[in-house]
């Protein structure tokens, strides 16, 4: 019964404020269940100060001194004591409680003063004057808010972060049992408080809308005292809304900061709608809404329209306008724009106008061809003779490249290669490393206009992708930093960050060193293929150039190449390897008794699955012998570099047997030197017959433009030795295509509306189906398909709803993120289970990437003779008559493969 009766002896804790100043004293009130002993403390992470005290009632008010060195916030703790004489003997003789306060900033804030309009015209100077109480140093921004209400953005805090509320991590304990035995210890104490606030949440980038610039201003730092000072923001035309001002300063020992909003408004606020992209040849209805913001202009007041545009654009009809538009009412107005064959960003300026009264609104669309970009190259070599080339295709000036060059060694052919690999329009891993290879490789050579800014460029570019899309392993991910891992891919990043490191350029150690740990690991493992252990052997001879002996595991794998694969494996590329990781190891005999075997210009195997082509097999060799094994060079049939020539010249390049290529002449022609200057000559032969010479830059590798009026070009030498010639046409070319293309695979492409139904004509705002279907014409398989599929002008993608919001679709697109669930190994044809952000139900094609881009939807997979299908929706935006593109599909490494 009396263990029943014991009460719960609360101590109450009431502070007369919740924030002190340093050194002042804390006042509070103290009400106990009995009367007796206290001892009051100040905590956090341990006792500040402390003070004991005596009651003789049960409610009281104490006092303790606040101590200068604690800031940010504290806990006062009081334990009471029940009096020895108390008759409250049914009681806990011990009563506790802790009550949370804050310490003044006062002291460490700096009073910042900002002043703006409250009011402001678009496309005016926005005056901005700030001082503060001290000298400091201070950053003002001025941001659309927006932006920053998509981004959850809040104002700056920095003194809220640095004395964030801490927790009580004082441990309080009492030996009251040991004073007084016949009482238990209480158990459950009141509660301390003092629990950690929650993690400050991340800004995120502001929205940026697709063709005009988001309203962000910075100041920078600049210096800030008691006199006030003035920085001006030119708010641009088109911006109306809100305007978010805020400052950050900060002194030696103080913060501060500022906000205020300002609102933008022009006399008129114009917001027209207008498509993204269009072709030439489209028409289509711009619509535009006009709001009458001028203050007493009363009811239907006259206003004018204009809409200017550049000479990409024509307009059908009248440019002008008169509408009538009540104050702070709007209004609208139609106009039919019609595209011009001539590409590039085009600006529609819309301009309303009364009086002295004016606004405007400028927006931008891309006049686009319905064709993709291509770049084709003739090549060829030729001896004390001439040899005429046809020009074929006829180019926008946009975008054009039409070159020619000649020169007694074959690293003229690395401009057309260099050509193509800068406009290519994929971004796998391999195709990345790819594109840089030439800025990097080149730069030292000035006759390609390689310059040292562009190298940089390229290197800090690329190294930014790969650091992004290594995995824990140490690998490259074929499209992000996940297990979809080639490993050929990887050890020829690993391959390309060495060769740039002896370049001289500087490369990340933590990278480099993570990626040799995933060619350790390679170089240990068993291939079950040729193509496995020729990558092993790629893998073994790029660890060698790091500097580790790699002896056991080259000999490893000669055992199990002679073993596995003893008919062929001398004749392939894994031989070549071999032979420079034994150079490199001392070891010339073997090296060059491997060398020596390995075929150059002759017919190898094909394998695009795994990255092997003839192209491929000849500049490794050539590369690895012009490196390694320069006196062999004289050795090597001549016939070998016309073979590359040739492959080149035929089209059959891909984007590594580019790089590799351009690896390989570079070291050619360095091993080499200086060849025999013998008399060149190129002429463009025109439509009548007449011949026009054209002026050779002069040097080793001369080049030169050629006009669009040529319709043949012509190379000449006397040089005994023989001369390389290289044309290079690329761009996007005038004529649509009449004809369609089933090489090796087939694609075709229809719209529906939702139910299936075929159409032609589709009403605003209405959603459309996209079926994309293809095949291979044979009963071959191909890997590495991509499918290009460009949208009419006046249509946006569909994105799912679903897989946009979560993880996979906020990855980029290829040179940036992508594909998941690839076994670790794979080749580039598996197949994974990805989900892209657009794509129905209805599909029946497992693609392995979708890049949804603002003009076309490009789709990766491999593709069988089965007519597989893939589905998405787009959305009719803008009114109008539109040019329908082909789909193009093509295989990313066999140039052969192609549909249209």
């Amino acid at each position: 019964l009396t263990r029943s009766l014991e009460k719960n002896a609360e101590l109450q804790i009431k502070l007369n404020k919740a924030d002190y100043s340093a050194g002042e004293d804390i006042e509070m009130q103290i009400k106990a269940p009995y009367v007796g002993y206290g001892l009051i403390t100040i905590e956090r992470e341990r006792v500040y100060s402390y003070k004991w005290f005596k009651t003789t009632t049960t409610a009281s008010v104490q006092k303790i001194k606040l101590p200068p060195d604690l800031e940010g916030n504290g806990y006062v703790s009081v334990a009471f004591v029940r009096s020895i004489n108390s008759e409250e003997i049914f009681t806990s003789p011990l009563s506790y409680g802790v009550a949370p306060f804050s310490v003044s900033r006062a002291t460490r804030t700096t009073q910042v003063t900002v002043t703006s309009p409250d009011l402001a015209k678009p496309g005016q100077p926005y005056r901005i004057r700030y001082k503060t109480d001290r000298p400091a140093k201070i950053v003002v921004f001025a941001v659309d808010e927006g932006i920053l209400q998509v981004a959850r953005y809040k104002t700056p805090d920095p003194l809220g972060y640095f004395f964030q509320k801490r927790a009580l991590e004082v441990r309080t304990s009492q030996i009251l049992d040991l004073i007084l035995p016949e009482f238990k210890r209480l158990l459950s104490l009141s509660a301390p408080g003092g629990d950690q606030e929650g993690a400050l949440g991340k800004n995120l980038n502001p929205f940026k809308r697709k063709h005009e610039k988001p309203v962000a201003y910075w100041s920078g730092v600049v210096e800030a005292g008691p006199k006030e000072q003035e920085l001006v923001y030119h708010v641009p035309d088109y911006f109306n809304g809100t305007l978010r001002v805020m400052a950050v300063a900060v002194a030696p020992d103080s913060i501060g900061t500022s906000e205020r909003r300002a609102q933008i408004r022009g006399d008129f606020v114009l917001n027209p709608n207008v498509p993204t992209f269009v072709t030439p040849g489209d028409e289509f209805e711009v619509s535009v809404s006009v709001a009458n913001n001028i203050i007493g202009s009363g009811k239907n007041a006259a206003v004018t329209l204009e809409l200017k545009t550049v000479p990409a654009l024509q307009v059908i009809g009248a440019t002008k306008v008169q509408l009538s538009i009540s104050e702070m009412r709007e209004a609208s107005a139609v106009f039919k724009v019609r595209a011009l064959n001539q590409l590039g960003a085009a600006s529609l300026n819309f301009v309303a106008t009364r009086g002295k009264y004016s606004g405007k609104r400028v927006t931008e669309l891309s006049v686009r061809p319905a064709v993709p970009y291509m770049t084709t190259l003739s090549a060829g070599r030729l001896q004390n003779s001439k040899i005429d080339l046809p020009v074929t295709r006829q180019l926008h000036t946009e975008f054009r490249t039409q070159q020619a060059s000649i020169a007694p060694l074959p690293l003229n052919l690395a401009h057309g290669l260099a050509s193509y690999l800068e406009k290519y329009p994929y971004g796998c891993t391999e195709q990345l490393v790819s594109q840089a290879v030439p800025a990097t490789v080149l730069k030292g050579r000035p006759e390609f206009g390689r310059t040292t800014a562009n190298a940089d460029k390229a290197l800090a570019s690329i190294i930014a992708t790969l650091r992004s899309r290594q995995n824990a392993e140490g690998g490259f991910g074929l499209w992000a930093a996940n297990t979809t891992v080639v490993d050929f891919v990887s050890v020829y990043a690993t391959h390309y960050l060495i060769e740039t490191r002896e370049r001289g350029y500087s490369v990340p150690p933590d990278m480099l060193e993570n990626s040799k740990n995933y060619l350790t690991q390679l170089a240990q493992r068993d291939g079950n293929s040729l193509a496995d252990e020729r990558t092993r052997a790629y893998a073994i001879y790029v660890l060698t150039r790091t500097g580790i002996v790699t002896t056991p595991y080259a000999a490893s794998l000669q055992k199990r190449l002679e073993t596995q694969h003893a008919k062929t494996w001398k004749k392939d590329s894994a031989a070549i390897y071999l032979a420079a990781t034994y150079q490199l190891l001392r070891q010339e005999r073997l090296a060059n008794s491997l060398a020596a075997g390995v075929p150059f210009g002759e017919t190898v195997q094909t394998d695009y699955a795994n990255y092997y082509d003839p192209l491929t097999h000849d500049s490794q060799v050539l590369y690895l012998t012009a490196r390694h094994f320069p006196e062999r060079l004289k050795k090597l049939d001549g016939k070998g570099l016309e073979s590359m020539v040739n492959q080149i010249a035929r089209g059959y390049y891909n984007t590594l047997s580019s790089s590799y290529a351009i690896l390989a002449l570079d070291a050619y022609a360095s091993a080499v030197g200086t060849a025999e200057l013998a008399k060149y000559g190129i002429s463009e032969i025109l439509a009548k017959g007449q011949e026009r010479v054209l002026p050779l830059s002069g040097g080793l590798f001369q080049t030169v433009n050629f006009s669009t009026d040529a319709t043949k070009l012509r190379f000449n030498s006397d040089s005994k030795i023989g001369a390389f010639y290289l044309m290079t046409q690329a761009g996007f070319d005038t004529r649509l295509p009449s004809k369609d293309i089933k090489n090796g695979l087939e694609v075709l492409r229809e719209y529906t509306d939702l139910n299936g139904k075929p159409l032609k004509s589709v009403r605003l705002g209405d959603e459309i189906e996209v079926h994309v279907k293809l095949r291979s014409v044979s009963k071959a398989t191909h890997s590495n398909i991509a499918v290009v599929d460009l949208l009419p002008g006046g249509f946006e993608v569909v994105l799912d709803p679903i897989t946009s919001t979560g993880l996979q679709a906020q990855q980029p697109g290829p040179g940036e993120g992508g594909a998941e669930g690839e076994e670790e190994g794979a080749s580039p044809a598996a197949v994974n289970t990805w989900q892209p952000p657009i794509g129905a139900g209805k599909s029946t094609w497992a693609i392995e990437y979708a890049d949804v881009r603002e003009d076309r939807v490009v789709l990766y997979g491999t593709i069988g003779p089965d007519v597989k299908e893939f589905v998405y929706k787009i959305k009719a935006t803008n009114v109008g008559t539109y040019v329908v593109p082909p789909t193009f599909g093509e295989s990313m490494y066999d140039r052969t493969v192609q549909a249209r």
